[in-house]
């Protein structure tokens, strides 16, 4: 993914957080580290190398079954992404590999115009040591592999350029993906943030006000990008910008997203909800039940939600589900500031 916009920017306050004390942040922060974050990185992993074999299958025996076996283990990938893409983080913010493991939206077709180049270039030149590193981001991650699979200009059961592209393509996704899921796994979040005045910090605290900020950031662009835009909810319907709308994802990538906040309000001991409870159990109850309902919703919508031959009104069966997804917003702010924190809003946040 390119770039979420950024919604609402979150700042650590000056006083100290009610109910706080040295070490309390230890628990949310380890607990979505080791229960959202390890495991997910884990999981994409894992994925991401099947993925790799199973092209590597149907570039050694192309036909349309190796082809369907390529375009499930993509699909599988890309949803486990949906389970660690909230957090632009740690390893995966070497080598720009969070925006490479997807260039989305891609509204001008980058991808698809340096994936045709190429592959009607010297194919040697991706065997370069250092070609990876300084390729583009557009043709390194999910958005070139689905293209590779579903777009109908390449046929990789037809054409060696193509399914060569497609092989070296999903072996440098294993490779970064790997790479990101090691470095979780011999690390703490604590490693990367770093007290650049020499003022004295809590690492502790100041690493979860980064998960906290991006958490809230992804919320807004998973009603704004993800699902408003697409289907024109404040404007024209245009499905092409839906995410991973080719391979038809687009509602499962959504309710996967929605289903990894309950992990992570839910994450270690103290959770963000052990903590919340205790400054106000209205509240933490409150976001609970709407980040249940979020998820609930999301599951109501038609398998069919982003096909053109949907003839539903998509904005009508919508509105529910934004306005839960803003409901959360808001409770998930006042939470947050009721911790401690302090959170800003521009004129975009909310309904």
């Amino acid at each position: 993914m390119k770039c979420f916009p950024k919604l609402i920017a979150l700042a650590i306050g000056a006083t100290t957080p009610l109910l706080v004390s040295a070490g309390q942040w230890e628990g949310p922060l380890n607990g979505i580290v080791s229960t959202v974050i390890v495991k997910g990185y884990d999981t994409y992993s894992a994925s991401s190398k099947i993925l790799q074999q199973q092209s590597n299958a149907l570039c050694s025996s192309p036909s349309e079954q190796t082809l369907h076996a390529a375009q499930t283990a993509f699909q599988t990938n890309a949803l486990d992404w949906q389970q660690v893409q909230w957090l632009n983080f740690g390893p995966v913010t070497y080598f720009m590999r969070y925006y490479a493991f997807e260039y989305w939206p891609d509204k001008k077709g980058v991808t698809q115009r340096q994936l045709r180049a190429l592959s009607q270039g010297d194919p040697s030149v991706m065997d370069a040591p250092k070609f990876w590193t300084s390729a583009s981001i557009a043709v390194r991650g999910l958005t070139a592999v689905e293209s590779l699979l579903y777009h109908p200009d390449f046929a990789p059961t037809q054409s060696a350029n193509h399914c060569r592209l497609l092989e070296k393509v999903t072996s440098h996704h294993f490779e970064s993906a790997d790479a990101v899921a090691k470095q979780w796994q011999e690390a703490k979040a604590q490693d990367w943030v770093f007290d650049e005045e020499g003022t004295g910090f809590d690492p502790e605290e100041v690493a979860l006000e980064q998960f906290l900020q991006q958490w809230i950031e992804h919320m807004s662009a998973v009603k704004d990008a993800k699902l408003e835009t697409p289907i024109g909810y404040n404007g024209r319907e245009n499905l092409k910008l839906a995410e991973f709308y080719r391979s038809d994802l687009s509602l499962k990538a959504i309710q996967k997203n929605l289903q990894s906040y309950r992990e992570i309000y839910h994450a270690g001991s103290p959770s963000l909800y052990d903590l919340a409870k205790q400054i106000n159990p209205t509240l933490a109850e409150k976001l609970n039940q709407q980040l249940t309902q979020n998820v609930k919703l999301s599951l109501l919508l038609p398998s069919n939600y982003f096909h053109s031959d949907q003839h539903d009104d998509r904005v009508a069966l919508a509105k529910p589900l934004v306005k839960s997804i803003s409901s959360s917003q808001s409770y998930l702010a006042s939470m947050v500031t009721q911790l401690g924190f302090q959170i800003g809003f521009n004129s975009r946040d909310g309904d």
